[in-house]
């Protein structure tokens, strides 16, 4: 798993967090989204030695376990900031869910998060979209693995623009990192207490420069998405990936380890 080495973990708070270290030097702290675990990752960390990443399992993901599962945004986020008080201060990197949960502590910890780069991501949840998550709990709560897995592959072949994608490996991937769905079930329903409690409310109070990254042809998070938060924070930009959908990690890892590395490099 991970950059090959084998599985990390660490003591935060009341729960064990699974993941992967690498590199030396700033901190980045990875963190992946709903259905994912921190092997998504891998090619970035191979690419910043340079820096010390930490890549690490959301809860009820991967090898972290989903402990006393709450289903909200909050809790999720102050699981990064008991890890970000474990490891250290550091700019934080997320995908999609974790590109919220990565604004959450920024805004709530400024002393944790130096940067944030959301991947990905939207800071609303919209009456659609919350309702596809209603139905996507129900179906992991009781549907047999076969309809699982044929839920999981359609979301993944949805969530990617670029053709020659191997959807079924990357699907494989997903389905092994959910285990036994109690942690996507938890995600997801974080994700639906978004539409109640927009996150977006909490952007203003971000100190923290912030870079978003969307892929053009995301239908998941579209440039909407991005504009909002842009509309909201205090020091943002923005880069939208050509021809990329949703997974970018996937689809596009060069343009995001290029994306990245001129944003961390430039003077902020």
């Amino acid at each position: 798993m991970g950059t090959g080495d084998q599985t990390t973990f660490w003591d935060t708070g009341a729960e064990r967090v699974a993941g992967a270290v690498s590199g030396a030097g700033p901190r980045l702290v990875l963190i992946h989204g709903l259905g994912q675990d921190h092997r998504i990752w891998a090619e970035i960390q191979r690419a910043f030695p340079e820096y010390h990443c930490f890549a690490y399992d959301i809860r009820g993901h991967g090898a972290s376990p989903l402990g006393a599962g709450a289903g909200t945004l909050a809790q999720l986020g102050q699981d990064l900031v008991e890890f970000l008080t474990a490891v250290g201060p550091a700019t934080c990197v997320g995908f999609s869910l974790g590109g919220v949960i990565a604004l959450w502590a920024a805004a709530e910890r400024p002393d944790l998060v130096s940067g944030v780069i959301a991947v990905a991501t939207s800071s609303v949840v919209g009456k659609t979209a919350a309702a596809a998550m209603v139905e996507r709990i129900e179906v992991f709560k009781t549907a047999p693995d076969e309809r699982v897995y044929e839920l999981m592959y359609n979301d993944t072949t949805a969530q990617l623009a670029k053709p020659g994608n191997n959807v079924s490996t990357i699907t494989a991937s997903r389905i092994e990192a959910i285990g036994d769905r109690g942690g996507y079930i938890n995600g997801a329903r974080a994700v639906c207490s978004m539409r109640a409690e927009s996150i977006n409310d909490r952007l203003p109070a971000i100190s923290a420069p912030v870079l978003i990254i969307n892929g053009e042809n995301d239908l998941w998070c579209p440039r909407r998405a991005a504009e909002i938060m842009l509309e909201q924070l205090r020091d943002a930009e923005f880069v939208e990936l050509p021809g990329v959908g949703h997974l970018i990690t996937d689809e596009d890892p060069s343009g995001l380890v290029s994306t990245m590395r001129n944003w961390l490099q430039s003077e902020r």
